[in-house]
């Protein structure tokens, strides 16, 4: 066999060189444009489920008074009323009409956190790498456990912690000073209106954890031992302790490249408010 002189093997190097760095150049430019494409398929979806607000918007249900009412002298219950009341932003029955394994819409303001959310509890994770329309996705869709329903006493959303920043990597942001306080507010929106939620403990902890078994509280004993649990293990609380009967969220993604899980815990914070059939405004 004919030893190669350095030139031929330079070249031959050379070569493989230029091969991996083409294979691994295409890899990336596929990576990145299937994470935009995701992107731009939940921005379609936002914006056909989004609710037009009417020329002239009403005055919210609750804040209204009977003619000749008194107005309210109590300081709480003013407060109250004074405080901005989530309305519906997206028409939740249209994208169950699009996709039937769709049961609501999550957000949490100023955070890349607003999708639709799935359950299907005879496929528990169809939706880890499939988008809202059922074809292959690196980001999936959040979705409910299958374990749950929207009567449970703890409903359990699971979502990627993308790198690109999207799904719920910006539950990252809770385990720092302050981020608890600033992003307290969780919006589930469902089928029966707005279900209106506060944070109030952020945790790292491993996917065997209690707190992905507590679904249903039998008595309020189950509750307030579960909540304690979680609160004494928190990387950050708001000092608050839910009461029993609070219909609690959880938002779980991955941390430490898989080998652990945030859940960022809110409680409801109050009666969700309806969707009327027209659209943007309650009657």
């Amino acid at each position: 066999m004919k030893k190669l002189n350095p030139k031929q093997l330079y070249v031959i190097l050379a070569f493989l060189l230029s091969a991996v760095v083409a294979f691994c150049g295409v890899q990336i430019w596929r990576e990145y444009s299937s994470l935009q494409k995701d992107i731009d398929t939940f921005a379609e979806l936002a914006e056909l489920a989004e609710i037009k607000e009417p020329d002239e918007p009403k005055e919210p249900l609750r804040s209204r008074r009977e003619p000749g009412a008194e107005p309210d002298t109590d300081p709480d219950a003013r407060e109250q009323n004074e405080t901005p009341i989530p309305m519906p932003r997206h028409d939740i029955s249209l994208l169950i009409s699009q996709n039937s394994d769709c049961i609501g819409w999550l957000s949490i303001q100023d955070t890349a956190v607003d999708y639709p959310v799935m359950h299907t509890p005879k496929l528990p994770q169809k939706y880890l790498r499939m988008n809202f329309y059922q074809q292959d996705s690196r980001s999936g869709v959040p979705f409910l456990d299958y374990r749950c329903t929207l009567d449970s006493d703890n409903l359990i959303f699971y979502g990627h912690n993308m790198r690109n920043g999207t799904m719920f990597s910006s539950l990252t942001e809770y385990l720092e000073e302050g981020e608890l306080f600033s992003k307290a507010t969780i919006l589930l929106e469902t089928e029966d209106g707005v279900h209106e939620f506060t944070v109030f403990a952020a945790a790292i902890v491993d996917q065997t954890d209690q707190w992905y078994g507590f679904i249903h509280a039998e008595a309020p004993e189950d509750f307030y031992e579960a909540v304690q649990r979680l609160v004494q293990n928190a990387e950050c609380t708001s000092g608050d302790i839910p009461q029993y009967g609070a219909c609690l969220l959880t938002l779980s993604t991955c941390y430490d490249n898989g080998e652990a899980r945030i859940i960022v815990v809110a409680a409801e914070a109050r009666p969700p408010i309806p969707f009327y059939p027209f659209r943007g405004i309650m009657n």
